[in-house]
């Protein structure tokens, strides 16, 4: 009979990160996630700046965007490597991954909205906008 252990992530607190790059916070927190991904390959990222209301409005986003068929995914293509859909690997069959090429100019994020909704979201389009200006 085997035994079974709990896996914890580490969770890294970037809640207190000022906007001074070099100073002694930003170290350990750097630290923090070098060690984290050398010895778990991730961490959960805690950061209270960002409201609730913003927080659920993304997670539904994304749920609504990987919960589209695959076919429709697959639309959002890109020359750069690993932009775009990625996913459908054999050797990681749970992966997947989205990017919007130049997702800081809302133009890009509309386009790649209009690609894969063409009769239109509001709601996913203006999610990721959002965030432009918090």
């Amino acid at each position: 009979m085997g035994s079974e252990t709990s896996l914890k992530l580490p969770i890294i607190d970037f809640s207190n990160l000022g906007q001074n790059p070099g100073a002694a916070e930003w170290d350990l927190v750097k630290s923090q996630v070098r060690k984290a991904l050398e010895e778990y390959g991730c961490f959960e990222a805690l950061f209270d700046k960002i409201p609730a209301e913003i927080r659920k409005a993304i997670f539904g986003a994304v749920e609504e965007l990987f919960d589209l068929p695959l076919q429709t995914k697959m639309l959002n293509a890109s020359k750069k490597p690993y932009h775009g859909y990625v996913g459908q690997y054999p050797q990681v069959p749970l992966f997947e991954s989205m990017g919007i090429d130049d997702a800081t100019i809302a133009e890009e994020v509309e386009s790649m909205t209009r690609i894969l909704w063409p009769q239109g979201n509001q709601n996913f389009r203006f999610t990721p906008i959002s965030l432009l200006f918090f």
